[in-house]
């Protein structure tokens, strides 16, 4: 049975997540890695990150699960963007990320064929509609939202 604060945790997320398929799953390290696959086409993105409440390990996922996912990053070397897109295909540290920002507050949502969260307080001064440019700082905070 989950409480209230459980509750009002994955419906946080929910709003924000992606559906995508689990593309690598890595347990070596201690809490899982996980990437996930989201967008169709030319638009399709991996984004990693690691697992932030133990959700993954307790759900058993494989390669080829689909899944509901929101990954948290934190945004270094900011600046203006002279493009579109994840450099690589895969959001993850190291990874220039460039698009328009959606929504801004506690999480910024920048908007690059796929929605990237960003941890607001690295994204301090970018309102909506601005074109973004930034480096991902460290491994994104991974949250798996349950689904019926």
């Amino acid at each position: 049975m989950l409480d209230f604060e459980q509750l009002a945790f994955i419906e946080k997320w929910r709003q924000r997540a992606s559906r995508g398929v689990v593309v690598a799953l890595d347990g070596t390290r201690g809490d899982t890695l996980i990437t996930v696959r989201v967008g169709d086409g030319p638009d399709q993105v991996d984004m990693r990150g690691r697992d932030s409440t133990g959700a993954v390990r307790k759900s058993r996922l494989t390669l080829g699960d689909r899944v509901t996912m929101a990954i948290e990053y934190r945004a270094r070397e900011v600046g203006r963007a002279s493009g579109r897109g994840v450099s690589g295909g895969v959001v993850a540290p190291g990874a220039k990320v460039q698009g328009t920002v959606a929504s801004t507050g506690e999480i910024t949502i920048v908007e690059c064929g796929t929605q990237v969260l960003v941890a607001g307080e690295t994204l301090p001064d970018a309102t909506a509609g601005d074109e973004v440019s930034f480096v991902v700082a460290e491994e994104g905070r991974a949250y798996l939202i349950p689904t019926r």
